[in-house]
């Protein structure tokens, strides 16, 4: 296979600053309006990784956090979250807990949030995590090597990653907001994706700027193209900040405009949040209270 960097010099996303305000401002916010119906927000329920990553996370702690979510869907009537996703010590509890569903049990490792640590580590936490029973696993890629363009090392971190976690889904977290400019997401995202990537995630929740409809924008773009030249589907999630309905609204709007309606589904669309679930609950009973 050619060096990495030299698969990247021949994607493109030169043009995508003037398009990138043109359509979040005008096309995206109409459809945005047009997607706002109960139907939709049940979907994204459905595309939820329901996260706790607390400094004081136990293990009673996440066992009740997994037994409240069982309670709110079935209240709400509401079709299952697509995951769990927890720090790796918890993995075994919470597979327990949702061993009488097809919710996922997810899991951050490979030094998360920073990915700040040796090798070695980062691949024998996956594969603790893996063990104790995670389907599937979040890593963040070593963000300082994205802006250094360090690219051949980035591939080959994430090559091992992904031999260690064959069998569970991958989802790689670009940490977005840190990576600042267009060029740097693009190409975070295309190099997740070659090393074998099931999912490109945009934040850890843990810095300052994490998901924003812009740095969507361009992952989604860098997913297209991918695909067009591979013919391989990978999955996007958007996590940090989705606490409202509307936001979550508005990125399930942004894929279905640059991917279209083959990316709407769990397997290629997540939403990674620790509150929008009960805002999601609120604003269904609203709409649904004004069709009635």
């Amino acid at each position: 296979m050619e060096k990495i960097s030299e698969i990247l010099a021949t994607y493109n996303a030169s043009n995508l600053e003037d398009r990138i305000q043109f359509e979040l401002d005008g096309v995206v916010e109409k459809e945005v309006k047009q997607a706002y119906c109960a139907e939709n927000l049940e979907f994204c329920v459905s595309c939820m990784d329901y996260t706790t990553l607390k400094v004081t996370d136990t293990e009673n702690s996440v066992r009740s956090f997994v037994a409240d979510l069982l309670k709110k869907l079935k209240k709400g009537n509401l079709r299952e979250v697509a995951a769990v996703c927890v720090y790796p010590n918890f993995a075994g509890i919470v597979r327990e807990g949702l061993k009488s569903t097809n919710i996922q049990t997810a899991v951050v490792a490979g030094g998360f949030p920073a990915s700040q640590t040796f090798m070695e580590l980062k691949l024998s936490e996956c594969k603790m995590a893996i063990a104790a029973g995670a389907q599937e696993v979040d890593v963040v890629i070593t963000v300082g090597d994205v802006l250094e363009k360090n690219f051949e090392k980035i591939y080959r971190e994430l090559l091992a990653i992904r031999k260690v976690c064959e069998g569970v889904h991958l989802k790689v977290i670009l940490e977005t907001g840190e990576l600042k400019d267009i060029e740097s997401i693009f190409n975070a995202s295309l190099v997740s994706m070659y090393a074998g990537a099931d999912f490109i995630k945009t934040s850890t929740g843990k810095v300052p700027v994490n998901a924003t409809p812009e740095a969507v924008y361009v992952m989604c773009e860098a997913i297209k193209q991918y695909y067009a030249r591979t013919g391989k589907k990978v999955g996007l999630k958007v996590a940090g900040g989705v606490s409202k309905a509307p936001n979550a609204l508005r990125y399930l709007t942004i894929v279905n405009h640059i991917l279209g309606n083959e990316w709407l589904t769990s397997n290629y669309f997540r939403i990674g949040t620790s509150q929008l679930l009960d805002d999601i609950l609120k604003e269904i009973k609203s709409v649904r209270e004004k069709v009635d």
